[in-house]
């Protein structure tokens, strides 16, 4: 006997409706934090990229084995939106997060699979953000580098 019923299409479009009604900013907020993470995502990408390139001059292309991820919708929150640099286990989450006027999280370094952390909170966008990344890339790369 072959079962034939079908789920109930207008029960998921009602819960989308009920989903999306609670907050209805939430889809301009996102784009605006979206706009700051591809920018920060962007200069992750050439500080990476001169590390890798530099490595390479100095005959040690071993050390370029780095990964800057696209921005993608954040793993954990829907109100979010991140992107990644790993090498190996080793990880950084650069978290823009859409309450309020924005913000962003950066969590780790850390190996993949532990507990994540440290965490650092920074305003969307400016100085304090860019350098806070910076620190952290450094710290990536000296840490997945054995020191």
């Amino acid at each position: 006997m072959k079962y034939t019923r079908q789920m109930d299409r207008a029960r998921f479009r009602k819960l989308a409706e009920d989903l999306a009604s609670r907050d209805p900013g939430l889809a301009e907020r996102i784009g605006v934090v979206d706009d700051a993470a591809r920018l920060l995502r962007d200069q992750a990408f050439h500080a990476v990229e001169a590390f890798r390139e530099r490595a390479r001059e100095l005959g040690a292309p071993y050390l370029g084995n780095l990964e800057v991820s696209a921005v993608e919708p954040d793993e954990k929150h829907v109100d979010s939106v991140q992107f990644r640099v790993s090498r190996g286990r080793f990880e950084l989450l650069c978290i823009a997060i859409a309450q309020d006027s924005g913000k962003v999280r950066l969590v780790g370094p850390f190996k993949r699979g532990k507990q994540e952390g440290p965490c650092h909170e920074a305003p969307l966008r400016g100085d304090v953000v860019e350098k806070a990344l910076e620190d952290r890339i450094e710290q990536l790369l000296r840490e997945a580098s054995g020191g």
